[in-house]
């Protein structure tokens, strides 16, 4: 915008300047018309003057020396100035106009080149009329119950922008929010495509258009809506929203061990109290019936604690090689859940190629984190069991008792 502006004043300036040049050259042409009148009386009667001494010398009558000076006097008063003058102007005209024509004629050019030079840059960077929808953003911010009016101007207004500018990714993306937040779930749907169209790295595009599509088919994951979710995870392995559709999608499937695994996720990053209490009551429910499925083998680890903890604590449940070591499987509950249950299998395992199953041998470590990080920090809280495998068949299925105190 400041390029165009800029060139914008500099083709005016060019414009401008010609006309400035031409007005001064007409009034250095009057000046010259003028000075050329005054040497041309001088001229003038400095002639006459020289040629009535001449005849007061000359011997003649008195008639014929008033004839004579009487022709004189015509001759100054008309024949001699009117001679004199056109070409004094004529000359000055020759010298002024011709010397500035060429460089006026250029600037003008030059202006209108200018000119043309600033509406492309402002074609390029800019858009005609874009100032129709400036300040769109603050869609992302309004509220269907309180700004009902404003969001429906809103969704009028950049609907028939996007009609003229199909490839502005930004106005598709505040579009699709107009419509979602107004439940407009399939137009929500399309605008959020449209946006992907032109922003495809986008995750905050990919995850509304899920959004979208996954209210508009009632919570319904088609296979495209699927591939979006594994695209988002790929940026974002633990955005809670999306391991919830896949994990509500494996429920309605019947997929218990999947629902486990994504549902134990997501708790990597949630902090709601309630969402979190839900999210483990579901697990727990999910885990009964995985039993009764017939499930793989697990280890059920009950944890407490002597006494009361901070409630922004961690508690990690962490399954790994005798001695330490790359983890096979972790589980993290908040403190303030203490006491809980959790089970160690290959459904919460660190990665599918090494499986708690098939693991020689491991151990379990407990550990009250007072940071939260997984790290190992002086001052924590832990519990070790002894070395134990799933695969002996004198092991079973054990049931540990984790009691957590503070370090003596």
């Amino acid at each position: 915008m400041f390029v165009f502006f800029l060139l914008a004043l500099l083709a005016l300036l060019f414009v401008l300047a010609p006309l400035w040049l031409f007005r001064s050259d007409a009034g250095l042409a009057a000046a010259s018309q003028n000075t050329a009148r005054e040497e041309a009386a001088e001229q003038s009667r400095a002639w006459y003057d020289q040629r009535m001494r001449e005849l007061a010398d000359e011997e003649m009558d008195e008639a014929q020396r008033t004839e004579l000076s009487e022709e004189l006097a015509s001759v100054l008063l008309a024949e001699h100035p009117s001679a004199g003058a056109p070409e004094t102007l004529s000359a000055a005209a020759a010298n002024t106009p011709a010397s500035t024509a060429r460089p006026a004629n250029l600037l003008l050019i030059t202006g209108a080149l200018l000119v043309a030079l600033a509406v492309g840059v402002y074609g390029q960077l800019g858009s005609f009329g874009a100032s129709k929808i400036q300040g769109a953003q603050e869609v992302l911010a309004l509220s269907p119950e309180s700004d009902l009016e404003l969001l429906q101007n809103w969704q009028v207004r950049l609907a028939q922008w996007v009609e003229g500018e199909p490839a502005d990714a930004q106005s598709w993306y505040l579009l699709g929010h107009a419509h979602l937040k107004l439940g407009a779930f399939s137009s929500a749907e399309r605008a959020f495509a449209q946006a992907h169209k032109y922003a495809d790295s986008d995750v905050s595009v990919k995850f509304y258009w899920l959004q979208a599509r996954y209210l508009d088919r009632q919570g319904v994951l088609d296979d495209r809506s699927r591939q979006l979710a594994q695209e988002i995870l790929a940026i974002d392995p633990n955005s809670p929203q999306v391991l919830e559709m896949l994990a509500v999608a494996a429920i309605s499937d019947g997929d218990a061990a999947a629902a486990i695994t994504l549902l134990n996720r997501t708790l990597s990053s949630e902090q709601r109290p309630e969402r979190v209490r839900a999210t483990v009551d579901a697990i727990g429910a999910l885990r009964s019936a995985y039993a009764q499925q017939g499930g793989s083998a697990a280890i059920q680890v009950n944890v407490r604690a002597v006494q009361p903890t901070d409630s922004n604590s961690v508690v990690f449940v962490v399954a790994r090689p005798i001695g330490g070591g790359m983890p096979y499987a972790v589980v993290r509950r908040p403190s303030w859940l203490l006491p809980f249950s959790v089970s160690l299998d290959d459904l919460v395992s660190m990665s599918p190629d090494r499986p708690l199953s098939q693991a020689d041998g491991f151990e379990i470590l407990v550990r009250l984190s007072a940071s939260g990080l997984a790290q190992a920090e002086a001052g924590d809280w832990q519990w070790q069991s002894e070395p134990l495998t799933l695969s002996s068949s004198d092991v079973g299925n054990p049931v540990l008792e984790a009691i957590l105190a503070p370090p003596s």
